[in-house]
């Protein structure tokens, strides 16, 4: 999970794109080869060719378009998978009031949950107080609960949403933790409390607030294994004092 139909489609896009130059490429550079050897071997019978020959750069671009177009179907299908429901675009349920509880699309794994924790603590940190983006963050706090046999990790703020004119903030509860039907699984439960600002802006600019959380989490499954378990290290350092076991 993670990644946005549009981008999934790209993907198999780009791929076709790939297999299309290089395969050009190398069957040009194949074919050259060829009849170099069967010109060194008098095979060719007396007949000259052309290596410059439109109908050759005509025939080589008529295979990548053929190899770019058998791919527009399977990606089409594979970003209509992505979402079910057939929209494009995700979709939460409605605030209740001043309220806003939902599930994000994103799930990680056991060994994940405090280090991810630890790093977007630094992310939300690193919005604070004069800086310049989509939203400006105050009071980043790391909270450690107790959620049966596994803990649940809580990172609790405020933030202003840009444009900051609106006066749009709100109290951001975003906790991890694991999920009821598979062990090892971690999900991301957020809760948007509103404190200033109308509602219809609220929920438009927490569009693109969380579209840059989404962005993050994508970056931490970019992030190198010792990357990652130095935030673990950071994880439990912001751990320690809360009285219950990591």
């Amino acid at each position: 999970m993670g990644l946005a139909p549009s981008h999934i489609a790209s993907l198999f896009i780009a791929e076709a794109l790939v297999f299309a130059i290089v395969g050009a490429v190398l069957g040009y550079l194949v074919g050259q080869t060829t009849t170099l050897l069967l010109a060194h071997y008098a095979l060719l019978g007396g007949m000259f060719l052309n290596y410059s020959s439109l109908s050759a750069i005509f025939s080589t671009l008529v295979v990548m378009v053929v190899v770019v177009l058998s791919t527009l179907y399977p990606a089409r299908k594979a970003a209509a998978m992505a979402v079910p429901d057939v929209t494009r675009r995700w979709e939460f349920p409605p605030p209740d009031g001043d309220d806003w509880r939902f599930d994000f699309p994103f799930t990680l794994g056991k060994g994940d949950a405090l280090g991810s924790c630890a790093y977007l603590h630094r992310v939300f940190s690193s919005y604070g107080e004069g800086s310049v983006g989509d939203f400006m963050t105050e009071g980043v706090d790391f909270h450690l609960e107790q959620g049966g046999a596994q803990p649940v990790y809580l990172l609790e703020l405020m933030v202003w949403l840009a444009p900051y004119d609106l006066g749009v903030s709100q109290r951001v509860f975003l906790r991890t933790l694991p999920t009821d039907d598979i062990p090892g699984i971690y999900r991301i439960e957020m809760h948007l409390q509103r404190i200033s600002g109308d509602v219809v802006s609220w929920q438009r600019l927490n569009t693109s607030f969380l579209n840059v959380l989404r962005k993050r989490f994508l970056v931490w499954r970019t992030i190198a294994p010792e990357v990652r378990e130095e935030y673990l290290i950071e994880g439990e350092k912001l751990a320690q004092g809360t009285g219950v076991g990591v």
